[in-house]
């Protein structure tokens, strides 16, 4: 999910365009770069584009964490379990939240950077190992592991519902004030 992340936080460096519909300039293009009044209008817009495709790229590139569980859930039937696991899911798929870390402002030159939060993967993991008496049985006479992938999801589900996402990353945005309005750099 890393490896995800530092990909779509690269690919947020370029430039966003727009489509301008009804621009008030009358040399605007059909495709312009959003401009902006302030510098922290600029930012707080930008970080909500970085959040999206971020959790856009997760979403396209993992349908869900576990297919087997997938499997599973659809052949219970069972709505609060389904609605547990989506839960789930969405929490490790969609898990990104940016924020504007900090804004330097130097006359017709800003630098934002952005701070990017998400869950510890290898502390869940961690968890999910350290407490899987909760939800395996290990037969070592027979070499077999049951799961009770109930208690499996319940177990995700409290750990993250209950977790506060850390920091992973930082990215840092350079804009440019042309003509009193700020837009990221070309």
């Amino acid at each position: 999910m890393k490896k995800i992340l530092m990909l779509l936080l690269i690919l947020g460096q370029f430039t966003a365009v727009v489509p301008v519909k009804g621009a008030p300039s009358s040399t605007a293009s059909a495709e312009e770069v959003k401009k902006f009044s302030t510098l922290k209008e600029a930012a707080d817009d930008y970080a909500k584009v970085l959040e999206e495709i971020s959790n856009y790229g997760s979403r396209e590139m993992l349908k869900t964490i576990n297919s087997n569980v997938d499997q599973y859930v659809a052949e219970k039937n069972d709505s609060k379990l389904t609605k547990k696991w989506e839960e789930v899911n969405t929490m490790l798929i969609e898990q990104f939240e940016v924020s504007v870390y900090s804004i330097g402002e130097e006359q017709t030159n800003g630098e934002v950077v952005f701070l990017i939060k998400g869950y510890d993967e290898e502390a869940l993991n961690k968890y999910l190992n350290d407490n899987s008496e909760k939800y395996a049985k290990v037969n070592r006479m027979k070499g077999e592991v049951t799961v009770d992938i109930e208690k499996y999801i319940d177990l995700q589900h409290s750990y993250l519902s209950n977790t506060k996402k850390v920091n992973l990353a930082t990215s840092t945005v350079n804009f440019l004030k042309e003509n009193g309005e700020w837009k990221v750099k070309e």
